[in-house]
This record gives structure tokens, C-alpha cells and sequence, in this order.
């Protein structure tokens, strides 16, 4: 009877040391797109700033997945009736086509100023009309 109760106590012990592992574990994987950016966002928020945000981002990622980017355009906005400023990315692809009168689509990121992804989206493509012949 004695050797029983230094091995629960032996395993009670393991046991929280794997407990405490695997929270630490978890804890570092929980969610590597957000965790420690607002901790570390800056008063001013720059577009390399709003670019690092934006590419941590799954939704972003998930767009910009596999596409040819030609261009990166910034852009700093606000929201007057929600009281926020945020920075806009816009991601060009390559046009695939450039001979089918369509551009291709575009893909747009806002970032607030709290280093947050506020926006994510694809533009559609659009038609590009033929000129008319000049008189």
C-alpha cells in the first residue's frame, strides 16, 4: 500500500508537467496572425506596418495565394462616421490575358490604425471597350 501513493503522487506530478507543456505549446500556436500585433502597434502606423498586418492575415493569404503580384499601391483613408482612420493596399496581379479586353481583378486590404484587418476583398474583372475609330 505504501509504494501506491508515491506513484500516483509521481504520476499526478507528470501529469502536470505535460499539462503545463502543452499549454505553453498551444498557447505560442493559438493564432500567429494576430497574436502580439496589437501589442506592438505603433502610434503612427506606416504602410510597412499595414503590408506586415495584412500579409500575417489568413484572408489575405488566401487571396493572394498562387497570384502573380505586378504592383502594390498605398492609400490612407478614413471612416467619418466610425471615427477611423485605416491604410489601404492594393494588390495588382498580372493580367493573364492581356490581349482579351479585361484587366484583372484587384485585390483590396484596409488595415485601421489599430493594426487590424478591417477589409479583405477580390474586385471583379472588368471589360475594357474598344475605342471608336476616330473621324
Amino acid at each position: 500500500m505504501s509504494s501506491i501513493k508515491p506513484l500516483t503522487a509521481g504520476l499526478v506530478i507528470l501529469a502536470f508537467i505535460a499539462g503545463a507543456g502543452a499549454g505553453c505549446l498551444l498557447a505560442t500556436q493559438s493564432d500567429p496572425a494576430t497574436a502580439g500585433v496589437t501589442d506592438t502597434c505603433p502610434a503612427g502606423v506606416t504602410s510597412l506596418d499595414a503590408l506586415t498586418v495584412a500579409l500575417r492575415d489568413p484572408a489575405v493569404l488566401d487571396l493572394l495565394d498562387r497570384k502573380d503580384i505586378s504592383t502594390i499601391a498605398f492609400s490612407r483613408g478614413s471612416y467619418s462616421e466610425k471615427d477611423m482612420n485605416y491604410t489601404q493596399i492594393l494588390f495588382r496581379p498580372r493580367d493573364p490575358d492581356p490581349d482579351d479586353r479585361m484587366t484583372a481583378s484587384m485585390i483590396v486590404v484596409q488595415v485601421n490604425d489599430s493594426c487590424m484587418v478591417y477589409s479583405v476583398y477580390e474586385t471583379y474583372p472588368s471589360y475594357i471597350p474598344e475605342a471608336p475609330p476616330e473621324t
